[in-house]
């Protein structure tokens, strides 16, 4: 009785089924489930992978960013220096507060192959006057005259960079008048006077151009001439790597 009944049960549920498409919506909602399963699946392995990319590109950029903070402060540490140099430099030239400075850049040779002429980036009208030129650390480095409406700066290594000096203590007076074998020479010294190798040569101010007192170099060599003298020194300074200086323009 149990097995016909069961029997009877199972048909009836057969068709049931059949009539009714049960396995087509038992499959539907299978399929709907198995998606719901992937998607989700999808989800989680996408999303942690958007992380540890994240991750990954934050911590490389927290990296640039500290060796970015390393270089910066190198960069203040320097910045720093050459300020000091430059409020000294400023500090020592205004003492006499009889000129006026202008801080200026080297934007490229005059000529090729001539590296005793600069022009200066600066717009100043200075007409017919000669200025003077100094490093930003407070030595002589030539004269600035205008040229077709350019700002040239004619260095100590060229001829035309003309101004008064006066050599040692005893204030020996001179021209500067170019380089020779890498020596500023100095002219017109009196013959009787007596010049020391080893003195130092700075600007007298006697040519309305240099404020007296930047450095200009020591005595190498003196030689005789024939009412005069010339005197060969060696720079203080190596200017033809420089790439800013001062105008002085004296009141």
């Amino acid at each position: 009785m149990n097995k016909k009944f069961l029997f009877i049960l199972v048909f009836i549920l057969v068709m049931l089924g059949y009539i009714f498409k049960i396995d087509k919506i038992i499959v539907i909602e299978l399929t709907s489930f198995t998606n719901s399963l992937k998607y989700s699946y999808k989800n989680f392995f996408t999303n942690y992978d958007n992380k540890f990319s994240t991750y990954f590109n934050q911590s490389d950029q927290i990296d640039t960013l500290k060796k970015q903070l390393e270089e910066n402060k190198k960069y203040k540490v320097l910045y720093k220096i050459e300020k000091q140099k430059i409020n000294e430099c400023e500090k020592n030239l205004l003492t006499s507060k009889d000129v006026n400075l202008q801080y200026v850049e080297v934007l490229s040779y005059l000529h090729i192959n001539d590296f005793s002429k600069v022009l200066l980036d600066t717009k100043i009208d200075i007409g017919n006057k000669i200025l003077a030129l100094s490093t930003i650390d407070g030595y002589s480095a030539g004269i600035v005259m205008q040229e077709n409406n350019q700002i040239v700066a004619y260095l100590n290594n060229n001829k035309r960079a003309n101004y008064a000096v006066f050599i040692g203590e005893n204030k020996i007076p001179g021209i500067t008048s170019g380089m020779y074998h890498n020596n500023i020479k100095i002219k017109y010294i009196p013959k009787w006077n007596k010049i020391d190798v080893g003195d130092i040569v700075k600007t007298s101010g006697m040519d309305n151009i240099f404020p007296a007192g930047l450095e200009v170099g020591v005595v190498q060599k003196v030689e005789d001439d024939t009412n005069t003298q010339t005197a060969y020194i060696k720079p203080s300074i190596d200017i033809l790597n420089k790439k800013y200086f001062y105008i002085i323009d004296k009141k």
